[in-house]
């Protein structure tokens, strides 16, 4: 699929490219515009996917931590604290990038009531653990290191990462996909600031 994506890319420049060259030339640069085609139907079917969790309950998970203790989503959702769920894993630099933003939510709400989960689609223990240290992530991360075949990948619909829930005090999902300084702002939105 991915191939497929790039071969039609080349064909599409290389035609631009081609077609330019066959008009008479000029003094003045001109502009050369690529379009790239992405199956919209495809994106709006992941987003409408992703927003059927809001206002459901959380569903439950099972994996372990960096240490091979299982724990459940249960033990931090719904217990009448907000929960933030991140979906990461090591080798994405997006979502290496999005760690500073859930850090500084962390060390700002997390002793204000919300509780913080990392599930990683990792498949490297190792890579995995080396990144948490790296990242300075402080609170439970659970992974059961099936990278993409992950239990939450199914349970969440989730086909790309980063991705995040937000679920409330009583354990119902009313926020995903927080990113960047929106994940602030909705914390600020919770408690007044």
């Amino acid at each position: 699929m991915k191939m497929k994506k790039i071969l039609s890319l080349t064909i599409l420049m290389m035609s631009v490219v081609f077609a330019g060259a066959q008009e008479e030339t000029t003094s003045k640069p001109q502009a050369i515009q690529v379009v790239v085609k992405r199956d919209r139907s495809k994106d709006e079917e992941n987003a409408k996917a992703k927003r059927a969790y809001i206002g459901k309950q959380f569903s439950e998970l099972e994996m372990a931590d960096v240490n091979g203790e299982t724990h459940k989503l249960s033990e931090y959702a719904g217990n009448g604290h907000w929960l933030f769920v991140d979906f990461w894993a090591s080798w994405c630099g997006p979502c290496r990038n999005e760690m500073p933003y859930v850090v500084s939510a962390y060390e700002k709400y997390h002793l204000k009531g919300v509780d913080f989960v990392s599930i990683s689609l990792d498949n490297d223990k190792d890579k995995w653990v080396k990144a948490i240290d790296e990242l300075q992530m402080p609170w439970t991360d659970l992974s059961d290191l099936k990278g993409w075949k992950s239990e939450a990948s199914t349970v969440y619909h989730i086909n790309k990462i980063p991705d995040n829930l937000l679920i409330d005090p009583q354990g119902t999902i009313v926020e995903r996909e927080l990113r960047e300084d929106g994940l602030l702002e909705k914390f600020a939105e919770i408690f007044g600031e």
